[in-house]
């Protein structure tokens, strides 16, 4: 059989979505606190001196080099968002001057919208950053599990179009923490596995046959979303761009439910999650395909003669209410992994 030569295309979901964020997100509220008995974890001075520190060392990660960009990201990052910050460092050459500067944020310092209230840990913040050149928020988790761990960043989620949060408590009064979820709509680790199913690819067969579409099922704990709806479509299109030489699939699997904050008079809550997505292509028999500079900045390989894989990581910020769909409000994707033969 004749060989072929084409990109691979797995890893264009991400900057896809950059270019479909287009637009105005209504800023997180902070209401007048209710009555209250118990104040927040910190007082707002400290809280918005940790933000400031915290946002800072992660700017500083994305351009410092070596030993001191990781040592830098290790005292702004934990958990997977460490893990997504380390990867966007060895990626940061393949990266466009454009996305780069799409991702800059404002020199205003962040806003803390919310601290979780008492003194249990693990403690937690929601800080809202802003980027330069969309005006898109970005809302960030910052968590400490102990009295001895500073904060930093769990999870960071750029806003979506129109994407709006109700007003979180006072700082100073500090917002409760979320749980379980059992007195939401739906339990977030259980929204977060539905979600996940929704994006696969090819998309799972209906009871009644019915073709797949690119949309949740009527019965969704959740209502469709522009990430959602440019996942879908990244790869439908990146699969018929490889109909002739690979079969692509994608699975997306809960990872974890990072964490969050209710918001105030217990109308819901702002939850931080992430999902595990595995893109896999297939080649067909005696095709070759040329990766795209970043599967080769991670892997080495500069052709795939049989087969491609590719681990990205998917930051999802639901709003979730007491009752009805709960709705994404951010999103954000960084490739982490991948291997190819």
């Amino acid at each position: 059989m004749r060989s072929s030569n084409r990109r691979i295309v797995v890893g264009l979901g991400a900057g896809l979505l950059s270019l479909s964020l287009a637009g105005c997100a209504t800023v997180v509220g902070v209401t007048d606190a209710p009555t209250a008995t118990v104040g927040g974890a910190l007082p707002s001075s400290q809280a918005q001196a940790i933000a400031t520190q915290v946002v800072a060392a992660a700017e500083k990660a994305t351009t410092a080099p070596g030993a001191e960009g990781d040592a830098v990201r290790a005292t702004a990052f934990s958990g997977m968002a460490l893990t997504a910050a380390s990867a966007d460092a060895k990626l940061a050459a393949t990266v466009s001057a454009e996305v780069k500067n799409a991702r800059t944020v404002t020199a205003s310092p962040p806003v803390v919208l919310a601290v979780s209230r008492g003194l249990d840990y693990p403690r937690s913040m929601v800080v809202q950053t802003t980027r330069a050149q969309s005006g898109l928020p970005v809302l960030h988790l910052l968590t400490t599990p102990d009295v001895r761990t500073s904060y930093r960043i769990a999870a960071s989620t750029l806003m979506l179009p129109s994407a709006a949060v109700k007003a979180f408590d006072k700082v100073a009064q500090g917002s409760p923490v979320l749980g379980d979820g059992s007195s939401l709509a739906v339990r977030p680790e259980d929204l977060t596995k539905r979600y996940a199913a929704s994006l696969a690819f090819p998309a799972a067969a209906s009871p009644t046959d019915a073709p797949p579409t690119d949309a949740p099922p009527t019965d969704a704990p959740f209502s469709d979303d522009t990430f959602a709806t440019g996942v879908r479509a990244s790869a439908v299109s990146q699969s018929q761009g490889l109909a002739n030489i690979a079969t692509l699939t994608q699975q997306h699997d809960l990872a974890d439910v990072i964490g969050g904050l209710r918001v105030a008079g217990g109308k819901g809550a702002l939850v931080f999650t992430v999902l595990d997505r595995r893109d896999s292509v297939v080649n067909k028999p005696g095709a070759v395909v040329t990766p795209l500079p970043a599967f080769t900045a991670l892997t080495g390989l500069t052709t795939v003669t049989a087969e491609a894989s590719q681990h990205t990581l998917e930051f999802v910020a639901f709003f979730v209410p007491e009752r009805g769909q709960a709705v994404v409000v951010g999103a954000e994707e960084h490739l982490v992994a991948a291997s190819g033969t």
